[in-house]
């Protein structure tokens, strides 16, 4: 296991300044996930501890060791990449053992470590089939066990479940939980998809435009948003925000936590009247878009008898509402700012 942490990394391609000077630091043993939309950095960052795109400037340390110039096969870290990069006329035998033998390991200690981990992932009975011999996740598991057999301290997978069917995607998902349980290993996962990232992470650090938006547990990051792009990017459908009228603020709230009523409900906090728009029937959970008059939000529902063009109240409890700063979109907090219960009302209003 090992601790990996990045200080003041930059990274420029020509003019084009990708990261400047980030600080991060990821935790020994954890599952961390980098997520954020295409450019933000994750994969750079990746690259930067994997030593295939070194850092323009800044350092990376691993257990406290500067690696930054250490060549990537002199590194203690396994790389998983999008395309499974296994070698199309060797055997899957063959395509775990090329490292080791590169690095002039024993055949006895080379054999032990195949029949190992070809178990724990599940390819025993597979290994003198070909790769064109093998289904999509069958490659998946390849590409896991060559990374796995060389022990690393940390392994680092670049969206390794994209190419994969939804169902398939789904299942190795909890097949890596599983891994990670098992090997009590640093991983640092890089995607897209906030669904793999809330699933499977102990930590989420969301990026931007080559900047940490927030880094949190799944929990946190979702429940308690520290800005509007973190807010926004976690959650399906998008967290509602909308302008607090003739205030410098902006109101926030997940579709999940709104109810629909016909009735005008008694307890609330934020209370709008509004019309149906449109109805997703999603099997348990249905999906609403309620027209507000000067705004539309989104509503998650069970309750699925609401018709498009039925009039609904909206309304949301106080404990479910989040305040943000217009000018900056960062989260306005009870206790941070004197003005929140005067903000709150106007809410109400």
């Amino acid at each position: 296991m090992a601790e990996v942490r990045f200080e003041n990394v930059s990274k420029h391609f020509g003019s084009v300044k990708v990261i400047e000077k980030l600080n991060l630091t990821i935790a020994d043993g954890k599952f961390t996930v980098l997520v954020g939309p295409s450019g933000c950095g994750k994969t750079t960052l990746l690259r930067m501890i994997a030593g295939i795109g070194p850092a323009s400037s800044g350092k990376v340390l691993l257990d406290g060791e500067d690696i930054t110039d250490v060549p990537p096969g002199k590194r203690s870290v396994s790389m998983v990449f999008q395309n499974y990069a296994i070698y199309p006329t060797m055997t899957v035998r063959e395509n775990i053992e090329f490292g080791l033998k590169n690095n002039r390991v024993p055949k006895a200690e080379r054999n032990r470590r195949i029949e190992a981990v070809s178990v724990t992932v599940g390819l025993d009975g597979l290994l003198a089939r070909k790769p064109n011999q093998l289904s999509g996740g069958q490659r998946q598991r390849v590409a896991l066990a060559r990374a796995m057999v060389k022990e690393p301290k940390v392994f680092l997978m670049d969206e390794p479940l994209s190419n994969l069917d939804a169902k398939l995607r789904t299942a190795m998902r909890s097949e890596l939980i599983q891994l990670h349980k098992q090997l009590e290993t640093t991983f640092v996962y890089v995607t897209h998809d906030q669904v793999e990232a809330m699933a499977m992470a102990d930590v989420i650090v969301l990026m931007h435009d080559g900047e940490i938006m927030q880094e949190d547990s799944p929990e946190k990051l979702y429940h308690d948003p520290d800005n509007v792009f973190a807010a926004q990017f976690i959650g399906t459908p998008t967290m509602n925000i909308l302008p607090v009228h003739d205030q410098a603020y902006l109101l926030g709230y997940r579709p999940e936590n709104v109810t629909l009523s016909p009735d005008k409900p008694d307890d609330y906090a934020y209370l709008r009247y509004g019309r149906i728009l449109t109805r997703e029937m999603l099997g348990a959970e249905t999906i609403y878009k309620v027209d507000l008059g000067q705004e539309t939000i989104m509503v998650k529902s069970s309750d699925s008898q609401v018709k498009i063009g039925d009039d609904t109240w909206v309304s949301v409890a106080e404990d479910s509402l989040l305040l943000f700063d217009k000018e900056n979109s960062e989260r306005v907090r009870r206790g941070d700012n004197p003005h929140y219960e005067s903000i709150l009302a106007a809410v109400r209003s």
